[in-house]
């Protein structure tokens, strides 16, 4: 089972708010995984993500770091995830 992201270069600077986005893989039957955004974020606020097809995409916070997401998709599943938080 492997997951992997990819965190997006260029972020979206709204005065003391950052929006990052980047991309996501599950395949050989993962589920998903989490992505650790501490190098970018101190606090993050809120998340989405949306699958390239058919599946269900649930985004957590983890409320022990507040710095990485939790993403749980549709098995073998591809898209993309945003979160904005505070730098």
């Amino acid at each position: 089972m492997a997951f992997a992201s990819t965190i997006d270069a260029r972020k979206h600077v709204m005065g003391d708010l950052v929006m990052v986005t980047g991309t996501m893989t599950s395949d050989s039957g993962s589920t998903g995984g989490d992505v650790l955004l501490a190098d970018h974020l101190s606090k993050i606020f809120a998340t989405g993500a949306n699958l390239n097809g058919a599946g269900a995409t649930d985004v957590e916070i983890d409320s022990t770091t507040v710095t990485t997401l939790t993403l749980v998709t549709a098995s073998n599943g591809v898209g993309t995830w945003w979160a904005l938080g505070q730098r």
